[in-house]
């Protein structure tokens, strides 16, 4: 009887235990999601405050030609997709993020600073309202 209890009671601990490895473990995937899509967004802003106003503009995240023109949609469509180097893609085959980018001057900021409003959703194949994760970032990038 006794035997039958204590093996009761440690079926119950390591039932226990492994639900809290899976969601540690999704938790920990989670996590790692947000840190790449933070890194990617410093690497696409930093490319834009080393140098605003020139760069390759097809493939750029954010075009530098929207830089010193008004605040609004960074891009000609709604739908952009960006690679793990930064880079446009024309479709979310082999893409890492969907990414919206709303870039510009206004009144606020003048015409020698451009606010620039990143956002990186995954996985690039969901719409960004049913995206599994997503990283948003605003900042402002001085202009020559």
């Amino acid at each position: 009887m006794e035997v039958v209890l204590a093996l009761g009671i440690c079926t119950f601990v390591l039932v226990a235990l492994i639900g809290l490895f899976s969601s540690g473990w999704k938790m920990g995937r989670e996590s790692e999601d947000q840190v790449q899509a933070a890194n990617l967004a410093s690497q696409i802003i930093a490319l834009r405050v080393v140098s605003p106003t020139n760069g390759p503009t097809t493939t750029a995240a954010i075009p530098y030609t929207k830089m010193k023109q008004a605040y609004g949609n960074a891009y000609d469509s709604a739908d952009k997709f960006v690679g793990f180097n930064g880079e446009l893609l024309p479709d979310a085959a082999g893409a890492a993020y969907r990414i919206a980018c709303n870039v510009g001057t206004n009144v606020s900021t003048g015409s020698q600073v451009s606010q620039v409003y990143l956002r990186l959703t995954w996985p690039p194949q969901a719409a960004a309202t049913n995206a599994a994760g997503r990283y948003e970032v605003c900042t402002y990038v001085l202009l020559p």
